[in-house]
């Protein structure tokens, strides 16, 4: 009864132990918990209000823009946060993390929420866990942290509600004290050490978290380099002692090209290599920084624009080398503008100057640098004002198509249209296309603008009766979105213009990264019923395993071999009559471009291009103004001085003057 009794109490001491323990373990968990929530919510708050450009702008509407997006995207990912809700000062949600806000912004909620209408009066987060084991999108463990986004003032923007995963915490705390509470032989000893040990270990969390915080406030997380604020700061701390030299602006020339087609995680590859290529060939005293995307920013202390210039060259050569990644070999290359710094001239002037002389690089060909002038000022000027002009067409349809008649090559009846892209500026001047054509698609534009020219072209060409064919240039851009198919086919549907009337242009630089996504989207329109052309033909590789590996239903031959029938004509004859044959062989039909005289057309035609394009039948113009001037006109045979022309008010053999073609994409 003796040993009874003591087993018994023994046990009843052991199993009162084992409840302190669990008792104690599950509130000293939930107390960490809580605590450290707080601690990386507020971190988390502080580098993202630090990070997102235009921040109160974003509160207010709701609405971000797409450099707003990228940030929100890279940083949503980071540490324990897996989810934001972004509220301004008044209670309403302005912005959820979520990639379905980004698509169809919410802008500013019409109702208050309560809690943050709290936090946002009092200035103090208000943190909650949940379990969310029984939640599909939830982590087993979570907490919802309300934390105040305060201006240097004190007063507060907006609150933002901060999902943050505590799973693992949850799992690492109880595991660490459940183990450390079995050693424990005495319950005293428990009742001391488990706040104890909670509050080391809650300790080490919080200075952790407070140590990457601070590290993210300063340093570019993906390339290790300085970010702009702290290049900033030191570049105006060391004003006093070390004065800058030379400032470099430097940018990856074509990045939107490899992130495209090999992905972001590669595209973030290169950018590391390409901030490596920059250490390497730069002192441990210049300063090095990544200003956002794919875009660098370098400060040289103490040297002569010589030195510098050599400096830039080295990375040039550098950057400009293949590097293997995810097993796939990248080629690339930077632009550099460099910008001497004055004596008297702020940090932000010689930045501008750099930026301005970056714009110079870029716009003589890439792969190179250049030195600021006084007339690259106005030049970036010009850029700026038509990305403006090109940003506000975009928004208020400010475009127009133009026509140009394709005409059959032996009965000079017009069979069809090349739409052509036009822009005017605000005061009614025309801008070349290869002027905005090219800004469009650096500025990642020309895709939409792109998509609105195939709607705008088959609505306008279903309206005309007929059977006409229409021809629309593409861009790269539209191919590598993967969204090609889907707005031709849903322009075709709107408009009723059939597919088999549609022909759509593509260039051979578009086929030389043998991209698949490419060739699924050619086969597919072709499948609809939609005529694939090769533009341009001849003017780069022309390989022929273009033409048998697309099955292209025509090709164009460039108005440039048209022209050279003039100045060399034995030799331009034999190779127009060449491409013909080829094209015959391989049920392809030609289109000769540029036909400018009778003389031209007659020559073509014999040499078997079935379709004729040029001034000799008329310039662009829009689609009404074309149809009114085909009404009015007489189609004649001169089978004596030339082929069948299209006349109207001047003869056929004098084409328009005082305009150059411009065929543009989209």
């Amino acid at each position: 009864m003796l040993l009874f009794g003591r087993v018994t109490f023994f046990g009843a001491v052991i199993a009162s132990i084992w409840f302190a323990i669990g008792y104690g373990v599950d509130s000293a968990v939930e107390r960490v918990i809580l605590r450290e929530s707080i601690d990386k919510a507020e971190h988390w708050g502080t580098y993202m209000a630090d990070r997102v450009p235009d921040l109160e702008e974003l509160i207010a509407t709701g609405r971000p823009t797409k450099e707003q997006q990228d940030v929100i995207r890279e940083v949503r990912t980071i540490g324990d946060i897996f989810r934001f809700k972004l509220f301004n000062a008044n209670g309403q949600l302005a912005l959820m993390s979520d990639e379905t806000s980004f698509a169809a912004p919410l802008g500013t909620a019409a109702t208050a929420d309560p809690e943050v209408v709290e936090v946002a009066r009092t200035g103090i987060p208000i943190v909650a866990v949940f379990d969310g084991s029984e939640k599909p999108d939830r982590p087993d463990l979570y907490a919802e942290a309300y934390i105040p986004l305060k201006a240097p003032d004190g007063t507060v923007r907006g609150v933002v509600e901060v999902y943050v995963n505590q799973t693992v915490t949850q799992s690492y705390f109880t595991e660490s004290f459940r183990m450390f509470g079995a050693m424990l032989v005495v319950f005293c000893a428990l009742v001391f050490a488990v706040p104890g040990l909670a509050y080391y270990v809650q300790r080490n969390f919080a200075q952790r978290s407070r140590r990457d915080a601070e590290y993210l406030a300063r340093f570019d997380p993906l390339t290790g380099l300085l970010n702009r604020r702290e290049f900033v700061t030191q570049t105006e701390h060391r004003a006093g002692s070390e004065p800058l030299s030379v400032v470099c602006y430097v940018d990856v020339d074509h990045f939107k090209k490899i992130n495209d087609s090999h992905g972001h995680l590669a595209g973030d590859a290169f950018l590391a290599h390409i901030a490596e290529m920059l250490r390497r060939n730069c002192r441990p005293e210049d300063i090095i920084a990544r200003f956002g995307g794919d875009e660098f920013v370098i400060a040289f202390q103490n040297v002569s624009l010589q030195d510098a210039i050599a400096r830039v060259r080295a990375c040039l050569k550098d950057c400009a080398r293949d590097v293997e990644i995810q097993n796939t070999r990248l080629s690339g290359s930077i632009s550099v503008g460099l910008s001497v710094v004055e004596d008297e001239a702020s940090l932000e002037a010689a930045l501008n100057n750099a930026d301005a002389a970056l714009y110079y690089a870029k716009s003589s060909g890439r792969n190179d640098f250049a030195v600021y002038g006084a007339e690259m000022g106005a030049e970036l000027r010009r850029r700026h004002a038509l990305e403006a002009r090109l940003r506000t067409a975009i928004k208020q349809n400010e475009f127009e198509i133009h026509y140009q008649p394709l005409v059959d090559g032996s009965g000079r009846q017009i069979v069809g249209y090349e739409a052509l892209l036009r822009l005017c500026d605000t005061d009614g001047t025309p801008i070349a296309p290869d002027v905005f054509i090219p800004l469009a698609e650096e500025l990642g534009l020309i895709e939409e603008i792109g998509n609105w020219t195939i709607k705008t072209a088959t609505l306008e060409m279903a309206s005309i009766s007929g059977d006409k064919m229409l021809a629309i240039n593409l861009s790269t851009a539209q191919f590598l979105s993967g969204n090609l198919v889907s707005t031709v086919r849903d322009a075709l549907s709107a408009s009723g213009f059939a597919a088999q009337q549609l022909e759509l242009e593509i260039t051979e630089s578009l086929l030389q990264d043998d991209c698949a996504i490419i060739a699924m989207q050619i086969d597919t329109l072709k499948d609809m019923g939609v005529s694939i052309a090769m533009d341009d033909f001849g003017t780069g590789f022309s390989s022929l395993s273009y033409l048998w590996r697309y099955g292209f239903d025509r090709l164009k031959i460039d108005r440039s071999f048209v022209a050279a029938l003039e100045a060399d004509p034995v030799r331009s004859r034999k190779i127009i009559e060449t491409v013909v044959m080829l094209c015959e062989r391989l049920d392809m039909k030609v289109t000769a471009e540029g036909v400018e005289n009778n003389a031209q057309s007659r020559l073509l035609s014999e040499l078997g291009c079935d379709i004729l394009q040029g001034y000799l039948f008329g310039k662009a113009a829009p689609l009404h103004r074309l149809q009114a001037e085909v009404e009015s006109s007489v189609i004649y045979q001169d089978f004596s001085s030339g082929p069948a022309a299209l006349t109207s008010s001047a003869p056929a053999s004098d084409p328009p003057t005082g305009d150059v073609e411009q065929e543009t994409k989209g």
